[in-house]
């Protein structure tokens, strides 16, 4: 085992929160609340800020307050082992929205924070924050915490695909694809972690690319094989890699067969010509690199010897053939010679 990954076993644990702990809750501290303690939340939120701060920023902390509170009432219901993972996501939004915007001087600790917001009682309100991850209390270093701000744009943006359809466009779908791809910029420690957080979020946008139809189909078609095949290299490493080219070679390999066999059906009587041509081409070939061998290397030079013994033996047997031929033309013309003397006489 890698320090790289003793380390990552001591660090914060991400996984499990997404998309579990984010489904079917509204994080837009904007938005219209229906609930029927909305409202008093807020009152009890501004309340608690204007007793423990001294800033004038009460309506901002009231809303993003109410959202902790709200989400805290809302993962209630969940069973142990989902709500101590989405502890995890309150204690960064409450670290991230809260503390460091807000309450930083005064309570920089998440859990004195949050053990401050249950004590406080506001007279005429019979509600208070819920202690529910009392218990459940993680401390998130810093690079966590970018981690988790990463995880949650990106699943804002799948929430917020699923909810409208309206945002389905190509420039929130580049947005999308650029928070996907800053998963690539932490740190390597947590590499195996985010590769299980990718492989949900990549099935995620296989189904966009398959499913989703009309206008909306130009924003998905920006997902591309090749685009996810990078992401899932980076994670995987050299075994991506491999099979990737392997995938690759297998299908040029595929191609190249089917294509020798379709010039293969379609020029059978042509297959003769063909190797008839391939033998010429190949022999030239082989006669063109003697040449060059001979001429310009010093590798055909123990063949020099033989090739003068080759060499006079041809010139031998051409003057043998020669002495042969001008004996042959002798015997022809004297014997033309001494028939046209007989006709003579």
């Amino acid at each position: 085992m890698t320090s790289d990954t003793i380390s990552e076993d001591k660090d914060f644990d991400f996984n499990g929160i997404f998309p579990v702990c984010t489904d079917g809750f509204n994080w837009d501290k904007e938005a219209y609340r229906g609930e029927p303690d909305a409202n008093k939340f807020t009152s009890l939120c501004s309340g608690f800020y204007i007793q423990e701060s001294k800033g004038n920023r009460s309506t901002d902390f009231s809303k993003l307050c109410r959202v902790l509170a709200l989400y805290l009432k809302y993962i209630g219901a969940k069973e142990e082992y989902v709500r101590k993972n989405c502890c995890k996501l309150f204690y960064y939004k409450l670290k991230k929205d809260i503390i460091d915007i807000f309450l930083k001087n005064e309570y920089p600790e998440a859990n004195v924070c949050y053990q401050k917001m249950i004590d406080y009682r506001k007279n005429g309100l019979d509600i208070q924050i819920s202690n529910i991850c009392k218990d459940d209390f993680v401390n998130i270093d810093v690079d966590s915490c970018k981690i988790m701000e990463n995880l949650f744009e990106i699943y804002n943006y799948i929430n917020l695909f699923k909810s409208n359809s309206y945002q389905r466009t190509t420039q929130k779908m580049r947005d999308f694809m650029s928070c996907i791809k800053k998963l690539e910029t932490h740190s390597d420690k947590y590499k195996n972690r985010l590769k299980e957080e990718l492989d949900k979020i990549i099935k995620i946008c296989v189904q966009y690319r398959n499913n989703w139809e009309g206008w909306h189909k130009s924003a998905s078609d920006l997902l591309t094989e090749s685009w996810i095949e990078k992401r899932r290299i980076y994670f995987n490493g050299e075994a991506a890699k491999t099979k990737s080219i392997h995938v690759q070679t297998q299908t040029l390999e595929s191609t190249v067969f089917d294509s020798q066999a379709s010039m293969s059906t379609d020029t059978g009587g042509e297959t003769s010509t063909g190797i008839n041509i391939g033998m010429v081409f190949i022999t030239f070939s082989i006669f063109i690199m003697i040449i060059i061998l001979y001429k310009y290397t010093p590798y055909f030079s123990f063949l020099k010897p033989r090739v003068r013994k080759i060499r006079r033996r041809l010139n031998k047997n051409n003057k043998n053939n020669l002495d042969l031929m001008y004996s042959f033309d002798v015997e022809y013309k004297n014997l033309i010679h001494d028939r046209y003397n007989m006709a003579y006489k």
